[in-house]
């Protein structure tokens, strides 16, 4: 139990350094998306080459909405 209270201990501060970052105007990629993480909001970043396979894919298997 108090290594998970210490990890929470350690991204609190994380959160809290992030959102001064943002406040100042100059937070990191990583800062961000802690805050979008802490949020419930992460950013859906898809892999161009699965999308391309997926899409081939629908194009010969695939029905009227199969794609991404």
């Amino acid at each position: 139990m108090d290594e998970l209270h210490q990890v929470m201990l350690e991204h609190e501060e994380f959160l809290e350094e992030a959102l001064e970052a943002m406040e100042c105007g100059w937070p990191t990629q990583e800062q961000v998306d802690c805050i979008r993480a802490a949020c419930g909001k992460p950013v859906e970043r898809k892999n161009p080459v699965l999308t391309a396979i997926f899409n081939d894919y629908a194009k010969i298997f695939g029905g009227k909405n199969a794609s991404i």
